[in-house]
C-alpha cells in the first residue's frame, strides 16, 4: 500500500488503494469523498491532447449534442433570467455547448487550453461559467474552482458536469469512468460542498449522478 497524500480539496488524510487495470494507486479521502490519481501515474501533455483527439465531439453526434442540451435544461434554463455573460471553460475541439448557448441568446466566451487557449477570460466576470466533463481532468480542483470564483460576477452560477463516484473502493474499481488515462480527479456532491465553504459558493442543484449548479456567494454578503 502506498504512503498517503493529504486531500488536496481538504486537506485531510487519505486512505489509498491499488488499482491493478490501471496500474496506480488511488486516494480516497474518508472526509470529504474526493478520490484522486497518485501524480507519479498522470500521462504527458501529449499523450492527453491525443486522448482528446479521439473524441467524437460534434454536431454529427447526436447523443452527443443531446447531452448538452439537458444540461441546459437542467443547469442553465432555471437561472437564465440572471445570465447575459458565459464562460464556456474546456470547450474542446468541437464547441457545441457554447454554440447552443449562444443560440439561446447568451454572449459566450469559450476556453481550451489545447484547442482555444487563448486568455479571453482575462480582465472580465461573467454570471454563468460551463464546465463539463472537465474538472476530472485537473490535478488541482481548488484552484481551478478559485479561477472560476474569481471571473464570476456576485451571484454568478457555475453549472458542473463529471461523473461522481459511489464512494466505495469495490464500485471505483469497476467504474469505466476511471479507465480513461487523463482522468485523474473524481467526486462527490459532498466534494463540491465543502469547496464551495472554503471558497465562497452555494449549492443550489444536483442530481446526485454528474451535475452541480454552483452560486458565488455576493462580495457584500461575505463581508457582513
Amino acid at each position: 500500500m502506498a504512503s498517503t497524500l493529504p486531500c488536496p480539496i481538504c486537506s485531510q488524510k487519505t486512505d489509498s488503494f491499488d488499482d491493478e487495470r490501471m496500474q496506480c494507486d488511488f486516494y480516497h479521502c474518508p472526509s470529504c469523498e474526493f478520490i484522486f490519481k497518485d501524480p507519479k501515474a498522470y500521462v504527458s501533455r501529449e499523450r492527453e491532447r491525443k486522448q482528446y483527439d479521439q473524441h467524437n465531439n460534434s454536431f454529427e453526434s447526436p447523443g452527443y449534442v443531446k447531452m448538452f442540451r439537458d444540461f441546459i435544461d437542467q443547469c442553465v434554463t432555471p437561472y437564465e433570467s440572471d445570465i447575459q455573460s458565459v464562460l464556456e471553460f474546456g470547450s474542446g475541439p468541437g464547441p457545441v455547448l457554447a454554440q447552443l448557448l449562444k443560440e439561446e441568446g447568451f454572449e459566450v466566451d469559450i476556453y481550451d487550453k489545447f484547442f482555444s487557449p487563448g486568455p479571453v477570460y482575462e480582465g472580465k466576470h461573467y454570471d454563468l461559467i460551463t464546465s463539463t466533463e472537465v474538472i476530472e481532468h485537473i490535478a488541482d480542483p481548488m484552484e481551478v474552482m478559485e479561477f472560476f470564483h474569481t471571473h464570476l460576477n456576485d451571484s454568478g452560477y457555475l453549472a458542473l458536469m463529471t461523473q461522481f463516484h459511489e464512494n466505495t473502493t469495490e464500485s471505483f474499481l469497476k467504474w469505466w469512468y476511471r479507465i480513461d488515462p487523463t482522468h485523474i480527479s473524481f467526486f462527490r456532491p459532498k466534494s463540491f460542498e465543502v469547496i464551495a465553504e472554503k471558497i465562497g459558493f452555494k449549492t443550489l442543484y444536483f442530481d446526485n449522478k454528474k451535475l452541480i449548479v454552483l452560486q458565488k456567494i455576493d462580495s457584500q454578503i461575505v463581508d457582513e
